[in-house]
Protein backbone atom coordinates (compact mmCIF):
# COMPACT_ATOMS: atom_id res chain seq x y z
CA UNK A 1 0.00 0.00 0.00
CA UNK A 2 1.46 3.39 -0.95
CA UNK A 3 2.32 5.93 1.73
CA UNK A 4 -0.49 8.37 0.83
CA UNK A 5 -3.11 5.62 0.76
CA UNK A 6 -1.88 4.34 4.09
CA UNK A 7 -2.31 7.81 5.61
CA UNK A 8 -5.78 8.14 4.05
CA UNK A 9 -7.04 4.88 5.53
CA UNK A 10 -5.42 5.74 8.86
CA UNK A 11 -7.38 9.00 8.90
CA UNK A 12 -10.60 7.14 8.06
CA UNK A 13 -10.03 4.63 10.82
CA UNK A 14 -9.23 7.35 13.35
CA UNK A 15 -12.44 9.18 12.40
CA UNK A 16 -14.49 6.00 12.62
CA UNK A 17 -12.94 5.10 15.96
CA UNK A 18 -13.74 8.49 17.44
CA UNK A 19 -17.27 8.63 16.03
CA UNK A 20 -18.10 4.96 16.40
CA UNK A 21 -18.09 4.56 20.16
CA UNK A 22 -21.88 4.62 20.27
CA UNK A 23 -24.28 2.84 17.95
CA UNK A 24 -27.37 4.23 16.30
CA UNK A 25 -29.41 2.11 18.69
CA UNK A 26 -27.72 3.87 21.62
CA UNK A 27 -28.61 7.26 20.14
CA UNK A 28 -32.24 6.24 19.63
CA UNK A 29 -32.72 4.87 23.17
CA UNK A 30 -34.06 8.13 24.70
CA UNK A 31 -36.25 8.68 21.63
CA UNK A 32 -37.76 5.24 22.05
CA UNK A 33 -38.25 5.84 25.78
CA UNK A 34 -40.23 9.02 25.04
CA UNK A 35 -42.47 7.09 22.62
CA UNK A 36 -43.08 4.38 25.20
CA UNK A 37 -44.09 7.12 27.62
CA UNK A 38 -46.68 8.31 25.10
CA UNK A 39 -44.89 11.54 24.13
CA UNK A 40 -44.04 11.45 20.39
CA UNK A 41 -43.56 15.26 20.26
CA UNK A 42 -40.81 14.97 22.87
CA UNK A 43 -39.34 12.09 20.87
CA UNK A 44 -39.08 14.37 17.80
CA UNK A 45 -37.25 16.99 19.86
CA UNK A 46 -34.78 14.39 21.17
CA UNK A 47 -34.15 13.06 17.66
CA UNK A 48 -33.55 16.56 16.29
CA UNK A 49 -31.25 17.48 19.17
CA UNK A 50 -28.97 14.50 18.52
CA UNK A 51 -29.17 14.03 14.76
CA UNK A 52 -26.52 11.95 13.03
CA UNK A 53 -24.13 12.89 10.25
CA UNK A 54 -24.82 12.87 6.50
CA UNK A 55 -24.72 9.07 6.41
CA UNK A 56 -27.64 8.91 8.84
CA UNK A 57 -29.80 11.42 6.99
CA UNK A 58 -32.19 8.87 5.47
CA UNK A 59 -32.81 6.91 8.67
CA UNK A 60 -33.21 10.10 10.72
CA UNK A 61 -35.78 11.43 8.25
CA UNK A 62 -37.67 8.12 8.24
CA UNK A 63 -37.84 8.05 12.02
CA UNK A 64 -38.77 11.74 12.12
CA UNK A 65 -41.60 11.16 9.65
CA UNK A 66 -43.01 8.29 11.71
CA UNK A 67 -42.80 10.29 14.95
CA UNK A 68 -44.50 13.33 13.44
CA UNK A 69 -47.29 11.09 12.23
CA UNK A 70 -47.73 9.74 15.77
CA UNK A 71 -47.93 13.36 16.94
CA UNK A 72 -50.72 14.07 14.42
CA UNK A 73 -48.58 16.43 12.30
CA UNK A 74 -49.44 14.81 8.97
CA UNK A 75 -48.14 17.50 6.61
CA UNK A 76 -44.82 17.76 8.45
CA UNK A 77 -44.61 13.97 8.49
CA UNK A 78 -45.03 13.83 4.72
CA UNK A 79 -42.39 16.51 4.21
CA UNK A 80 -39.90 14.43 6.19
CA UNK A 81 -40.84 11.24 4.34
CA UNK A 82 -40.61 12.96 0.95
CA UNK A 83 -37.16 14.24 1.92
CA UNK A 84 -36.22 10.67 2.85
CA UNK A 85 -37.44 9.46 -0.54
CA UNK A 86 -35.28 12.05 -2.34
CA UNK A 87 -32.28 11.27 -0.12
CA UNK A 88 -32.59 7.54 -0.88
CA UNK A 89 -32.42 8.33 -4.60
CA UNK A 90 -29.23 10.33 -3.99
CA UNK A 91 -27.59 7.60 -1.89
CA UNK A 92 -28.35 4.65 -4.18
CA UNK A 93 -25.69 5.44 -6.82
CA UNK A 94 -23.06 5.72 -4.08
CA UNK A 95 -23.43 2.16 -2.86
CA UNK A 96 -20.72 0.71 -5.10
CA UNK A 97 -18.09 3.35 -4.32
CA UNK A 98 -18.95 3.28 -0.63
CA UNK A 99 -18.39 -0.47 -0.48
CA UNK A 100 -14.66 0.28 -0.66
CA UNK A 101 -14.95 2.32 2.50
CA UNK A 102 -16.87 -0.44 4.24
CA UNK A 103 -13.95 -2.78 3.63
CA UNK A 104 -11.76 -0.40 5.60
CA UNK A 105 -13.80 1.00 8.48
CA UNK A 106 -16.95 -1.11 8.75
CA UNK A 107 -20.55 -1.09 7.60
CA UNK A 108 -21.21 2.36 9.06
CA UNK A 109 -19.10 3.77 6.20
CA UNK A 110 -22.22 3.35 4.06
CA UNK A 111 -24.79 6.11 3.91
CA UNK A 112 -27.99 4.43 5.03
CA UNK A 113 -30.38 3.91 2.11
CA UNK A 114 -33.25 2.04 3.79
CA UNK A 115 -34.06 -1.65 3.79
CA UNK A 116 -36.35 -2.94 0.99
CA UNK A 117 -39.43 -3.14 3.21
CA UNK A 118 -38.75 0.32 4.64
CA UNK A 119 -38.76 1.85 1.16
CA UNK A 120 -42.23 0.38 0.59
CA UNK A 121 -43.60 1.38 3.98
CA UNK A 122 -42.42 4.95 3.38
CA UNK A 123 -45.15 5.29 0.73
CA UNK A 124 -47.74 3.58 2.92
CA UNK A 125 -47.18 6.05 5.74
CA UNK A 126 -47.49 8.91 3.27
CA UNK A 127 -50.76 7.40 2.01
CA UNK A 128 -52.01 7.16 5.62
CA UNK A 129 -51.16 10.85 6.10
CA UNK A 130 -53.01 11.87 2.95
CA UNK A 131 -56.09 9.89 3.96
CA UNK A 132 -55.99 11.60 7.36
CA UNK A 133 -55.76 14.93 5.55
CA UNK A 134 -58.82 14.08 3.43
CA UNK A 135 -56.86 13.81 0.18
CA UNK A 136 -57.52 10.33 -1.26
CA UNK A 137 -56.25 11.37 -4.70
CA UNK A 138 -52.81 12.05 -3.24
CA UNK A 139 -53.05 8.71 -1.41
CA UNK A 140 -53.72 7.11 -4.80
CA UNK A 141 -50.46 8.59 -6.10
CA UNK A 142 -48.66 6.85 -3.24
CA UNK A 143 -50.39 3.59 -4.18
CA UNK A 144 -49.00 3.99 -7.71
CA UNK A 145 -45.54 4.72 -6.30
CA UNK A 146 -45.86 1.54 -4.23
CA UNK A 147 -46.55 -0.38 -7.44
CA UNK A 148 -43.41 1.02 -9.09
CA UNK A 149 -41.33 0.24 -6.00
CA UNK A 150 -42.65 -3.32 -5.82
CA UNK A 151 -41.98 -3.90 -9.53
CA UNK A 152 -38.38 -2.85 -8.94
CA UNK A 153 -38.20 -4.93 -5.77
CA UNK A 154 -39.33 -8.06 -7.61
CA UNK A 155 -36.54 -7.53 -10.14
CA UNK A 156 -33.85 -6.77 -7.54
CA UNK A 157 -34.58 -9.23 -4.77
CA UNK A 158 -34.11 -12.40 -6.80
CA UNK A 159 -34.65 -15.35 -4.47
CA UNK A 160 -35.47 -13.26 -1.40
CA UNK A 161 -38.61 -14.15 0.53
CA UNK A 162 -39.57 -10.46 0.46
CA UNK A 163 -40.21 -9.87 -3.25
CA UNK A 164 -43.68 -8.40 -2.80
CA UNK A 165 -45.55 -6.69 0.01
CA UNK A 166 -49.07 -8.11 0.41
CA UNK A 167 -50.16 -5.45 2.90
CA UNK A 168 -49.10 -2.65 0.55
CA UNK A 169 -51.09 -4.27 -2.25
CA UNK A 170 -54.13 -4.70 -0.01
CA UNK A 171 -54.07 -1.08 1.11
CA UNK A 172 -53.71 0.06 -2.50
CA UNK A 173 -56.86 -1.87 -3.37
CA UNK A 174 -58.76 -0.18 -0.54
CA UNK A 175 -57.67 3.24 -1.79
CA UNK A 176 -58.88 2.38 -5.29
CA UNK A 177 -62.23 1.26 -3.86
CA UNK A 178 -62.45 4.49 -1.87
CA UNK A 179 -62.12 6.36 -5.18
CA UNK A 180 -64.69 4.21 -6.99
CA UNK A 181 -62.25 2.20 -9.13
CA UNK A 182 -63.34 -1.45 -8.67
CA UNK A 183 -61.27 -2.74 -11.63
CA UNK A 184 -58.05 -1.29 -10.22
CA UNK A 185 -59.01 -2.50 -6.75
CA UNK A 186 -59.50 -6.05 -7.96
CA UNK A 187 -56.06 -6.06 -9.61
CA UNK A 188 -54.48 -4.94 -6.33
CA UNK A 189 -56.47 -7.49 -4.31
CA UNK A 190 -55.35 -10.28 -6.64
CA UNK A 191 -51.73 -9.21 -6.18
CA UNK A 192 -52.19 -9.05 -2.42
CA UNK A 193 -53.73 -12.52 -2.33
CA UNK A 194 -50.92 -14.00 -4.43
CA UNK A 195 -48.27 -12.40 -2.21
CA UNK A 196 -49.95 -13.53 1.02
CA UNK A 197 -50.26 -17.07 -0.33
CA UNK A 198 -46.63 -17.27 -1.51
CA UNK A 199 -44.92 -15.44 1.33
CA UNK A 200 -47.35 -15.33 4.25
CA UNK A 201 -45.97 -18.41 5.99
CA UNK A 202 -42.47 -16.97 6.17
CA UNK A 203 -43.62 -13.42 6.79
CA UNK A 204 -45.85 -14.35 9.71
CA UNK A 205 -49.33 -13.65 8.31
CA UNK A 206 -52.03 -15.67 6.58
CA UNK A 207 -54.42 -14.47 3.87
CA UNK A 208 -56.86 -12.18 5.73
CA UNK A 209 -60.47 -13.31 5.63
CA UNK A 210 -61.50 -9.75 4.79
CA UNK A 211 -59.36 -9.93 1.63
CA UNK A 212 -61.03 -13.20 0.65
CA UNK A 213 -64.45 -11.59 0.99
CA UNK A 214 -63.31 -8.55 -1.01
CA UNK A 215 -62.13 -10.78 -3.86
CA UNK A 216 -65.43 -12.69 -3.94
CA UNK A 217 -67.52 -9.50 -3.76
CA UNK A 218 -65.67 -7.70 -6.55
CA UNK A 219 -65.60 -10.76 -8.80
CA UNK A 220 -69.37 -10.97 -8.25
CA UNK A 221 -69.83 -7.24 -8.96
CA UNK A 222 -67.73 -7.35 -12.16
CA UNK A 223 -69.43 -10.49 -13.48
CA UNK A 224 -66.34 -12.73 -13.22
CA UNK A 225 -68.32 -15.84 -12.36
CA UNK A 226 -65.60 -18.37 -13.16
CA UNK A 227 -63.01 -16.53 -11.08
CA UNK A 228 -65.48 -16.14 -8.22
CA UNK A 229 -66.23 -19.87 -8.28
CA UNK A 230 -62.51 -20.70 -8.11
CA UNK A 231 -62.00 -18.43 -5.13
CA UNK A 232 -65.13 -19.70 -3.42
CA UNK A 233 -63.75 -23.21 -3.61
CA UNK A 234 -60.26 -22.14 -2.51
CA UNK A 235 -61.50 -20.10 0.45
CA UNK A 236 -64.31 -22.39 1.58
CA UNK A 237 -66.68 -19.43 1.98
CA UNK A 238 -70.38 -19.81 1.27
CA UNK A 239 -71.29 -16.15 1.90
CA UNK A 240 -69.79 -12.77 1.08
CA UNK A 241 -71.15 -9.22 0.90
CA UNK A 242 -73.76 -8.67 -1.77
CA UNK A 243 -72.46 -5.99 -4.18
CA UNK A 244 -75.77 -4.08 -4.21
CA UNK A 245 -76.01 -4.03 -0.42
CA UNK A 246 -72.33 -3.10 -0.21
CA UNK A 247 -72.96 0.05 -2.26
CA UNK A 248 -75.79 1.08 0.09
CA UNK A 249 -73.68 0.74 3.23
CA UNK A 250 -70.88 2.82 4.76
CA UNK A 251 -67.51 1.17 5.33
CA UNK A 252 -65.06 1.74 8.17
CA UNK A 253 -61.52 0.44 7.76
CA UNK A 254 -59.37 0.25 10.88
CA UNK A 255 -55.59 0.03 10.51
CA UNK A 256 -53.77 -0.34 13.81
CA UNK A 257 -50.00 -0.29 14.15
CA UNK A 258 -48.83 -1.99 17.34
CA UNK A 259 -45.51 -2.09 19.18
CA UNK A 260 -42.19 -0.90 17.83
CA UNK A 261 -40.11 -2.39 15.03
CA UNK A 262 -37.18 -4.53 16.22
CA UNK A 263 -34.10 -2.77 17.58
CA UNK A 264 -30.72 -3.64 16.08
CA UNK A 265 -27.76 -4.53 18.25
CA UNK A 266 -24.27 -5.70 17.44
CA UNK A 267 -22.36 -8.85 18.26
CA UNK A 268 -18.60 -8.39 18.42
CA UNK A 269 -16.01 -11.13 18.21
CA UNK A 270 -12.26 -10.74 18.84
CA UNK A 271 -9.70 -13.22 17.52
CA UNK A 272 -5.89 -13.31 17.76
CA UNK A 273 -3.78 -14.60 14.89
CA UNK A 274 -0.42 -16.38 15.07
CA UNK A 275 1.48 -13.12 14.77
CA UNK A 276 -0.22 -11.69 17.86
CA UNK A 277 -2.52 -9.36 15.94
CA UNK A 278 -6.00 -9.01 17.43
CA UNK A 279 -8.88 -8.60 15.01
CA UNK A 280 -12.51 -7.77 15.62
CA UNK A 281 -15.63 -8.71 13.70
CA UNK A 282 -18.96 -7.00 14.40
CA UNK A 283 -22.24 -8.22 12.94
CA UNK A 284 -25.75 -6.83 13.50
CA UNK A 285 -28.66 -8.74 14.96
CA UNK A 286 -32.19 -7.88 16.00
CA UNK A 287 -32.81 -7.84 19.72
CA UNK A 288 -35.89 -9.76 20.86
CA UNK A 289 -38.88 -7.69 21.90
CA UNK A 290 -41.72 -8.77 24.12
CA UNK A 291 -45.12 -9.04 22.42
CA UNK A 292 -47.73 -8.47 25.11
CA UNK A 293 -50.59 -8.09 22.65
CA UNK A 294 -52.96 -11.01 22.14
CA UNK A 295 -55.49 -9.37 19.82
CA UNK A 296 -57.43 -6.28 18.77
CA UNK A 297 -61.24 -6.02 18.83
CA UNK A 298 -63.06 -3.37 16.78
CA UNK A 299 -66.68 -2.48 17.55
CA UNK A 300 -69.43 -0.23 16.22
CA UNK A 301 -72.48 -0.55 18.45
CA UNK A 302 -73.62 -4.16 18.33
CA UNK A 303 -71.28 -5.02 15.46
CA UNK A 304 -67.90 -6.29 16.63
CA UNK A 305 -65.07 -7.95 14.70
CA UNK A 306 -61.54 -9.04 15.59
CA UNK A 307 -58.82 -7.18 13.70
CA UNK A 308 -56.60 -9.48 11.64
CA UNK A 309 -52.81 -9.29 11.45
CA UNK A 310 -52.01 -8.09 7.92
CA UNK A 311 -48.31 -7.25 8.13
CA UNK A 312 -45.47 -8.31 10.45
CA UNK A 313 -42.70 -5.70 10.14
CA UNK A 314 -40.68 -7.51 12.80
CA UNK A 315 -40.69 -10.81 10.87
CA UNK A 316 -39.83 -9.15 7.54
CA UNK A 317 -36.90 -7.23 9.06
CA UNK A 318 -35.46 -10.37 10.67
CA UNK A 319 -35.77 -12.42 7.48
CA UNK A 320 -34.07 -9.73 5.39
CA UNK A 321 -31.17 -9.48 7.86
CA UNK A 322 -30.84 -13.25 7.89
CA UNK A 323 -30.59 -13.20 4.09
CA UNK A 324 -27.87 -10.54 4.27
CA UNK A 325 -25.67 -12.31 6.82
CA UNK A 326 -23.58 -14.10 4.19
CA UNK A 327 -22.69 -10.83 2.45
CA UNK A 328 -22.02 -9.08 5.78
CA UNK A 329 -19.74 -11.92 6.90
CA UNK A 330 -17.84 -11.84 3.60
CA UNK A 331 -17.27 -8.11 3.92
CA UNK A 332 -16.12 -8.61 7.52
CA UNK A 333 -13.55 -11.16 6.29
CA UNK A 334 -12.37 -8.64 3.69
CA UNK A 335 -11.89 -6.08 6.46
CA UNK A 336 -9.77 -8.55 8.43
CA UNK A 337 -7.41 -8.91 5.48
CA UNK A 338 -7.14 -5.15 5.04
CA UNK A 339 -6.63 -4.63 8.78
CA UNK A 340 -3.85 -7.23 8.78
CA UNK A 341 -1.95 -5.35 6.07
CA UNK A 342 -2.41 -2.01 7.79
CA UNK A 343 -1.21 -3.34 11.15
CA UNK A 344 1.83 -4.92 9.49
CA UNK A 345 2.74 -1.67 7.75
CA UNK A 346 2.36 0.27 10.98
CA UNK A 347 4.57 -2.25 12.80
CA UNK A 348 7.27 -1.68 10.21
CA UNK A 349 7.33 1.96 11.31
CA UNK A 350 7.45 1.06 15.02
CA UNK A 351 5.97 -1.45 17.49
CA UNK A 352 4.04 1.40 19.14
CA UNK A 353 2.49 2.42 15.81
CA UNK A 354 1.57 -1.21 15.14
CA UNK A 355 -0.13 -1.49 18.54
CA UNK A 356 -1.96 1.79 18.02
CA UNK A 357 -3.17 0.67 14.59
CA UNK A 358 -4.34 -2.62 16.08
CA UNK A 359 -6.33 -0.80 18.76
CA UNK A 360 -7.89 1.58 16.24
CA UNK A 361 -8.98 -1.25 13.95
CA UNK A 362 -10.60 -2.96 16.91
CA UNK A 363 -12.76 0.03 17.84
CA UNK A 364 -13.41 1.15 14.26
CA UNK A 365 -15.12 -2.02 13.10
CA UNK A 366 -18.73 -1.57 14.15
CA UNK A 367 -21.90 -3.25 12.98
CA UNK A 368 -24.53 -1.11 11.30
CA UNK A 369 -27.38 -0.83 13.80
CA UNK A 370 -29.32 1.83 11.91
CA UNK A 371 -32.96 0.95 11.32
CA UNK A 372 -36.39 2.55 11.02
CA UNK A 373 -37.23 1.71 14.59
CA UNK A 374 -40.28 3.97 14.91
CA UNK A 375 -42.32 1.72 12.63
CA UNK A 376 -44.84 -0.61 14.28
CA UNK A 377 -43.85 -4.21 14.86
CA UNK A 378 -47.16 -5.33 13.34
CA UNK A 379 -50.18 -3.96 11.52
CA UNK A 380 -53.73 -5.14 12.19
CA UNK A 381 -56.76 -4.43 10.03
CA UNK A 382 -60.51 -4.69 10.60
CA UNK A 383 -63.45 -3.75 8.37
CA UNK A 384 -67.04 -3.09 9.34
CA UNK A 385 -69.87 -2.23 6.93
CA UNK A 386 -72.70 -0.27 8.52
CA UNK A 387 -75.98 1.35 7.52
CA UNK A 388 -75.70 5.11 6.93
CA UNK A 389 -76.03 7.26 10.01
CA UNK A 390 -74.17 7.96 13.25
CA UNK A 391 -72.18 5.15 14.82
CA UNK A 392 -69.98 5.07 17.91
CA UNK A 393 -66.73 3.16 17.49
CA UNK A 394 -64.60 1.44 20.08
CA UNK A 395 -61.27 -0.34 19.96
CA UNK A 396 -59.89 -2.75 22.57
CA UNK A 397 -56.30 -3.97 22.71
CA UNK A 398 -56.21 -7.33 24.46
CA UNK A 399 -53.45 -9.12 26.35
CA UNK A 400 -52.32 -12.68 25.76
CA UNK A 401 -55.07 -14.05 28.00
CA UNK A 402 -57.75 -11.93 26.30
CA UNK A 403 -57.99 -9.31 29.08
CA UNK A 404 -58.21 -5.66 27.96
CA UNK A 405 -54.94 -3.72 28.04
CA UNK A 406 -56.19 -0.50 26.46
CA UNK A 407 -59.74 0.55 25.65
CA UNK A 408 -60.10 3.33 23.07
CA UNK A 409 -63.32 5.28 22.58
CA UNK A 410 -63.07 6.43 18.96
CA UNK A 411 -66.13 8.63 19.26
CA UNK A 412 -69.15 8.93 17.00
CA UNK A 413 -68.91 9.10 13.21
CA UNK A 414 -71.60 10.23 10.79
CA UNK A 415 -71.35 7.83 7.85
CA UNK A 416 -72.84 8.12 4.38
CA UNK A 417 -73.84 5.33 1.99
CA UNK A 418 -70.96 4.16 -0.18
CA UNK A 419 -68.35 6.11 1.82
CA UNK A 420 -65.08 4.58 2.99
CA UNK A 421 -63.80 5.93 6.29
CA UNK A 422 -60.27 5.10 7.45
CA UNK A 423 -59.41 5.03 11.13
CA UNK A 424 -55.73 4.78 12.06
CA UNK A 425 -54.58 3.88 15.53
CA UNK A 426 -51.06 3.54 16.93
CA UNK A 427 -50.50 1.49 20.08
CA UNK A 428 -46.99 1.10 21.53
CA UNK A 429 -47.61 -0.13 25.07
CA UNK A 430 -50.30 -0.23 27.74
CA UNK A 431 -48.41 2.55 29.54
CA UNK A 432 -48.44 4.85 26.51
CA UNK A 433 -51.97 4.02 25.44
CA UNK A 434 -52.80 4.74 21.80
CA UNK A 435 -52.92 7.61 19.34
CA UNK A 436 -55.96 7.70 17.02
CA UNK A 437 -56.33 9.49 13.68
CA UNK A 438 -59.62 9.51 11.79
CA UNK A 439 -59.31 10.25 8.11
CA UNK A 440 -61.91 12.26 6.25
CA UNK A 441 -64.45 10.13 4.33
Amino acid sequence: MTHWLYRLWLALILAAALAGCTTYGDRMAPVEAAVEDGDPRRAVELLDADSGGPGDRVVDLLNRGALLRMAGEFEASNRALEEAYDAIAEVDPLSVSESVGSLMVGETAFAYAGEPHERVLLHLLMAFNYLDLGDPDAARVEALRVDLRLQRLAAEQGRSVYRQDPFARYLSGLIFERLGEPDQALVAYRQAYQAYREQGGRLGVAVPRSLQRDLLRLADELGLDEERAEWQQAFGLDAWPDPAEHREQAHVVLIAGVGLAPRKGEQGFAVQDRQGRIHSVALPYYEPRRRPLGGVQFSAGEASVPAEPVHDVDAVARILLEEQQGVLAARALGRLLVQKEMIDQAREASPVAGLAMNVFTLVADRADTRTWGMLPAQYYMARISLPPGEHRLELVYQGRSGHPLTRVDLGALELEAGAYHFVFDRWVSARAGSVTHRGEP
